[in-house]
């Protein structure tokens, strides 16, 4: 399984704008094939912080992901109503099986 954690921090006046992408983002990328999760939420500390999870099954499905075009204009909107540059980091995981 894959795994994707990001952030961005919304300048002041951009907040709603962010909220909204994000969601539309999310709502669109779960429909994707391979996409196991996909969540966005607001850090409780820093409000203007928005983190988001991905869980996709296999590396080809994340790439897939990041070539559609939707995906390209979405990261491009979010580094526009950013106060610095969004972060993201993939990683290969295995879930531990619960006793």
């Amino acid at each position: 399984m894959i795994l994707v954690t990001g952030s961005a921090t919304a300048r002041a006046d951009a907040e709603e704008e962010m909220q909204k992408i994000s969601v539309e983002h999310v709502l669109r990328s779960r429909t994707e094939p391979g996409c196991i999760s996909h969540e966005v939420s607001r850090d409780v500390q820093e409000p203007r912080r928005f983190v988001f999870v991905e869980r996709w099954s296999d590396m080809a499905a994340l790439q897939l992901h990041f070539r559609v075009e939707a995906s390209r204009q979405f990261g491009k909107q979010l580094a526009q109503l950013s106060d610095g540059k969004p972060e993201m980091t993939v990683y290969q995981a295995d879930a531990i099986p619960s006793k």
